[in-house]
């Protein structure tokens, strides 16, 4: 009896496992989806702001992950225009509204919070993407004090 048992579980598993279907995707097609490159690097940028005293508006730091000196690390990464001047946005969208147009795009944010927990307050970051054929390509389109040096 238990051999016959045995050999009807067997055959239902082995029904079972040919029952499977593979789909193979050729590799052409997976090439032809809208905005894949093969040869692209994501790239990643973090977002944060500094509000104004005495002011709506926000200075906004961009940091790739270069180096900087402790000191002058948010002042070197805040987005100038072309004369050297600072950009001040309305808000985070409106920067991240800048950025969308030279290829970035929004992926998470966060925040760390700061003081006690009767406090309300922190500091939000914004991480961001692109995805870039050359490293050169990270910043292209806009400026920090850094690129400019110093002004």
């Amino acid at each position: 009896m238990r051999k016959i048992i045995l050999l009807f579980v067997l055959m239902t598993g082995l029904g079972v496992a040919h029952a499977q279907d593979v789909v193979e995707v050729a590799p052409a097609q997976i090439t032809e989806v809208e905005g894949f490159n093969p040869a692209a690097k994501r790239v990643y940028a973090q977002l944060s702001c500094e509000e104004q005293l005495f002011s709506t508006k926000v200075k906004v730091s961009i940091d790739f992950g270069q180096s900087t000196s402790w000191l002058t690390s948010m002042s070197e990464s805040r987005l100038v225009d072309k004369n050297g001047k600072e950009i001040k946005f309305n808000s985070m969208i409106d920067a991240l509204n800048y950025l969308t147009q030279f290829g970035w795009r929004f992926a998470q944010a966060y925040v760390v919070p700061r003081g006690t927990r009767d406090e309300v307050g922190g500091t939000t970051y914004w991480i961001l993407y692109k995805d870039v054929d050359d490293y050169s390509q990270i910043s292209e389109g806009f400026t920090t004090r850094r690129q400019r040096g110093g002004n």
